[in-house]
This record gives C-alpha cells, structure tokens and sequence, in this order.
C-alpha cells in the first residue's frame, strides 16, 4: 500500500509540475493528503494520543482522578465466570425457577461492570475527552501552523484584434518591393517611384490595405501555489511567513509562459488593545482552566455514581429480602389459618376468628406476591444501569447484605462542625466555584484592555524572484522589499466595549454572590448528610429492637395457642408487626450505609478506585 501511494504520488506530481512548474510543489502537498487519506486510523490516533497525554498530565491536580482514564474501553458484558445458581430459592415461588443457572454478581463485580459498560457513565468520560480535545486547538495557535495552497485555471474567451488581410498585406509590401527591385535591375528611380504610387493609391481605393476586426479565441493557464506557516506568539504578536509562485501561459495565439514566486513575512505587535500576555492567552488560559474544571466534575461524578450503583444494588437486595420476609409471614398465616379451621371443626374457635384468619393469609399472600414482582422489577432496572440487557440472566449475591448484618453499623465518631470543616477544604466543586471568581476577575481585565484604542506595529518584507524565474531556490535578494507601519483605530465608537466592560464587572459580582451561596450549600450538605447519618442510626438501633420485640410476641401467641389461649387478632398483629420490622430494619442498616457513603462524598473524602471500588474511612483522625 505504502509504495503504491509512493508510486501514484511520484507519477502525478511529475505530471504536474512539468505542465504547471508554478504549482508542482504545493500539488504535491495535495496529492499526498488526497492519496494518504485512504484510512483516518491515524488522525484518530493522534488525537486520542495527545488528548490523553493532556488528561495524564493534569490529572495529578485533581484528587482521587482515576489513572486509567480511556474513552473506548473494552466493554465486559462476558459473564460466563460467574458463579451460578443451582437451586431455585423456595420464597421466590414460580419465579424462582427463572434464576435456576444465573450468574451470581457480588456487588464488587457490579461496580466494575456498571463502569465498564453504563452509557451515563460513558457520556462524562466523552465530554471530558471533548474538553481536552479542545484545548488541543488552542495549544495549537502558539505552533507553527502549516499549509499548502495550489490552484490551477483554464481559462477560454475571446478578445476583439484588427488584422490585415493577405491581400493588403502583399499591396502595402509591394512599393517598397518595386523600388529595391528597381535599384538591382537599374531602372530609372522616377518610373518605379511611379508605378509605386500607382500600387500604393490602388490598395487605398480598394480599402484592401485597411485593417479589419477579427474575434480571436484565446486559451490560457494560470495557476498559483502557496506554501508556508503562521503562529500567535505570547503577548499577542502574529508571524506569518509564506512562498508563493504564480504562472500565466498563454495556449493560443502568441504562447509566451509568465511566472514569478516571492518569499513573504510578517509580524503584527499590539501595543494597546490586545497587548500583553495576559489578554492574548485569555482563550487559552480558558480553556486550560475548563479541562481542570471537567476533570473534578467528572471525579465528582464518578463519587456520585459509585454510590448510585451501590444504592441500587442493595434495594435490590432489600427488595429480595422483603420477598423473603413476606413469604415467611404468609407461611406463618398459612400454619395459622390450617390450625384455626381444625380448632373451628372442634367448635372450638367462632367462625369469625377463622374468616380473620383466612384473611389475615390472603392479605400475607398478596403482600408476598407483590414484593416478588417488585424484586424482579428492581432487578430488570439495575440491569440497565449495569448496561445490561434486561434479557441478561443474572441475581444479586445475598452474601453482600449478610456482610452487612455482620460487620454491623461502621458509624464515624464526628460531629457535623468537624465534618463541615474538612468539606470546605476537600470539595472539588468548591475548588471550581473560587476559580471561576479568578476567572470573572480576569474577564474584567480583558474588558478594561478592550477600551483602549487599537495600535498595531507591523513589520513585513518580501522577496521576489528574478523576472520570469518561478524558483523559490533563486530568489533575489537584492529585490527585498520591506515595510513597516502602525495601524491605528482610536475606537470613537466604544459603546459595544462600554457595554462588554460593564457586563464583566456584573458576572464578577455575580460570581461573588455564587460562591458564598456554593460555601453555604456545602455546608447544609454536610450537615444534612451528618444528620442522615445519625437519623439513620438511630433507625436502625429502634429497629433492632422492633425485631427482638416481636419475636418475642410471635414466640408467646405460639405458646398461647398451643395452650388454646391465644386471640387471634394478637397473633396476626404480631406476626404482621415481625414482618415489618424485619423489613424496616434491613431497610435501616441499607440507609446507613449510604448515608456514611453520602457524608464522605459530601465532605470530598470518597476515592474511588479504577474499577469502582470505595476506599472505606474508618478513623477520621487519619485525615
């Protein structure tokens, strides 16, 4: 492939400069970009390769960035090594055949999955990319910028030209012909000036020695080539330096080839309006300062996400569990139900004790079914956010939630000050709410410099080549051409600039206001995160409790109706009243463990590994 571009180029390129010598250089240029653009595999590289170079570089400024940042990411939706399930789980019911051979994913493997494959996620890690990609453009400006420009015309028209014919032409030549033939032969001067006169005032009686208008069809080639490079310098100088060659060849009529080349450079220095390097690299300070801004955005992000999968993933596992509770319930009505109609054949219960019983065990089987269905709804949606198919054939790892229940409530000993303290220091988004104040202030000052009038230095000089000498090898020296000038615009007009000046001096103001609003809106965040944590705390001790209470009542209405004393509105309550706190407080230790996840993302203490694990505080002494 290599050689046969080679070859193609080579070939054309001769073709063209031997036609056209003037644009041979810069078709060549051409050719190459046209024949090389067989594949774009390259430019997606090199972006790909300088963007995260970028990323890499300024990463180290952003506490707890991933390392193994990467836009195109192999997806992992192979699941063929999880562990699976063999039996079907009892309080599930029917639908508990449907997870016979799924895949077991802990939660470990659906943080890593959901930031391999969720589609949210991918869409930040692309507007961080894109940021980057735009700073590229702008570092780009203060590098020499090359081109190559080459244009070729044909051009067919035709002009008005007054000729002679043949005739006149012989007649208007005759005299002159009679008279040196005159002085060869020896014939006397006044009968050949005679008979001269006789030709010469024939042709002008006959008009044949007059010129008649005739329309020509002229045919010519121009062509032009520009090569060269341009740059914007730190302090707001442009340099341009280019090679240009024109050619003009004339196909019909009288050919004759006109070519000239030039060597071109220029500097423009602003003195007032845009001097300074301040001012010259506003859009690339900007645009510095933007991928910083995108790079805590997107660690942020990756904090709140982490937790969403984890807050998903354990209501699903809360969800699973109700089901299980449920059905332990509805299986103690049922027992209760059966015991109730042989003590009513006995006579020994009223019938009423027995339609609450039945229906004690209806309302048990319809909260049971219902909490399947809302388990398996649970669990489709958390496919997703996996970026999963529904289709995918998968459960969540209960072991997640018995760890839970064993390692008890991990509760930090803080206050909600200390907390509050330690988040105005470690908040990225807070970081980005300051550096827009320097960004408004610095908008101010550009708006000040923009009031100023314009004065421009330019220098600027040429060389051109010798006349018809289209070679940029043999240019002439002795023909530079040089000038210099200010351009000056004392800017009469500045309302526009008025206006721009007064609109910077507002955003700054505003600016100001948005940062006290983001210091008080971080610590009502804490502070509400802190008391969630507590909240949740607190929940979860009462519903402890709750549990070991109604066991307990639940154990006694069992003896009580072994003992035929037992009522049976008590033991529905009470087996009711199990159901639920057994709920509530699996429900309770899942809040607590997201609120202390929440408090540490709030207070900019949660670092999130590559693959979407949390590193887990335990003692805030260490901070």
């Amino acid at each position: 492939m290599d050689f046969l571009k080679h070859s193609l180029t080579t070939r054309l390129t001769t073709v063209f400069s031997a036609t056209w010598p003037g644009v041979g250089l810069a078709a060549s240029g051409a050719l190459v970009l046209v024949v090389g653009g067989c594949t774009t595999t390259g430019f997606k590289e090199a972006a790909d390769k300088e963007v995260y170079d970028i990323i890499e570089s300024a990463s180290p400024e952003v506490p707890g960035m991933t390392e193994d940042y990467e836009i195109e990411p192999e997806r992992l939706l192979d699941l063929s090594d999880l562990p699976i399930v063999e039996e079907a789980p009892e309080y599930l019911g029917e639908e508990g055949e449907l997870e016979v051979g799924a895949g077991i994913v802990s939660l470990e493997k659906a943080l890593e999955l959901a930031f391999r494959n969720n589609r949210s996620y991918q869409n930040q890690k692309e507007m961080l990319y894109l940021t980057a990609l735009d700073l590229t453009l702008e570092r780009h400006q203060y590098r020499p910028r090359f081109f190559g420009r080459a244009q070729t015309t044909l051009t067919a028209d035709t002009r008005d030209e007054f000729r002679v014919s043949t005739e006149g032409q012989i007649v208007q030549t005759a005299p002159n012909l009679v008279r040196e033939v005159g002085q060869l032969a020896g014939t006397p001067g006044d009968l050949l000036s005679r008979y001269a006169r006789v030709v010469e005032s024939a042709g002008l009686a006959s008009g044949v020695t007059q010129p008649r208008r005739e329309v020509v069809d002229e045919r010519r080639v121009t062509g032009s080539a520009a090569t060269g490079a341009d740059m914007l310098v730190r302090g707001g100088a442009q340099v341009a330096v280019d090679l240009t060659s024109n050619f003009l060849r004339f196909i019909t009529g009288d050919p004759r080839t006109q070519t000239s080349s030039a060597l071109g450079a220029a500097i423009t220095q602003p003195l007032l309006r845009g001097a300074g390097r301040r001012v010259a690299d506003e859009a690339l300070t900007q645009a510095e300062r933007n991928l910083l801004y995108q790079l805590r955005s997107f660690t942020r992000f990756r904090q709140e996400f982490a937790i969403d999968v984890a807050s998903a993933y354990y209501r699903v596992l809360q969800n699973r569990d109700m089901a299980r509770n449920n059905y332990l319930g509805y299986e103690a009505f049922l027992q209760g139900a059966e015991r109730q109609r042989a003590l009513a054949e006995a006579g020994r219960v009223t019938e009423t004790d027995l339609g609450r019983s039945v229906q004690a065990e209806l309302s048990a089987e319809d909260s049971w079914t219902r909490s399947i269905r809302a388990y398996r709804e649970s669990l489709d949606q958390f496919k997703i956010l996996l970026g999963l198919s529904t289709d995918a054939l998968i459960v969540l790892d209960d072991n997640e939630l018995d760890e839970l229940r064993e390692h008890g409530l991990i509760h930090p000993d803080l206050e909600a000050d200390e907390a509050a303290s330690i988040a105005m220091a470690a908040r990225l988004d807070l970081y980005t709410t300051v550096d827009e104040v320097h960004d408004a202030a610095r908008r101010v000052d550009i708006a000040t410099n923009a009031l100023q009038p314009r004065a421009d230095v330019t220098l600027a000089a040429d060389v051109p080549s010798e006349p018809g000498d289209d070679r940029w090898s043999d240019l002439s020296w002795r023909r530079l051409e040089w000038r210099a000038g200010v351009d000056l615009d004392l800017a009469l007009d500045r309302k526009a600039q008025r206006n721009a000046f007064r609109r910077a001096l507002i955003n700054y103001e505003r600016a100001l206001r948005s940062l006290e609003l983001a210091e008080d809106n971080v610590k009502l965040d804490v502070r509400s995160a802190w008391r969630n944590l507590e909240q949740a705390e607190r929940s979860f001790r009462i519903r402890e409790i709750g549990v070991e209470v109604n066991e307990r009542r639940v154990r006694e209405q069992e003896l009580l109706a072994e003992a035929g004393r037992a009522t049976t509105l008590d033991q529905i309550d009470a087996q009711n009243d199990l159901v639920a706190a057994r709920n509530t407080m699996t429900a309770a230790l899942i809040d607590h463990t997201l609120a202390r996840l929440a408090l540490w993302r709030d207070m900019g203490l949660l670092y999130i590994k590559p693959d979407g694990q949390w590193e887990e505080l335990s003692d805030i002494e260490e901070l």
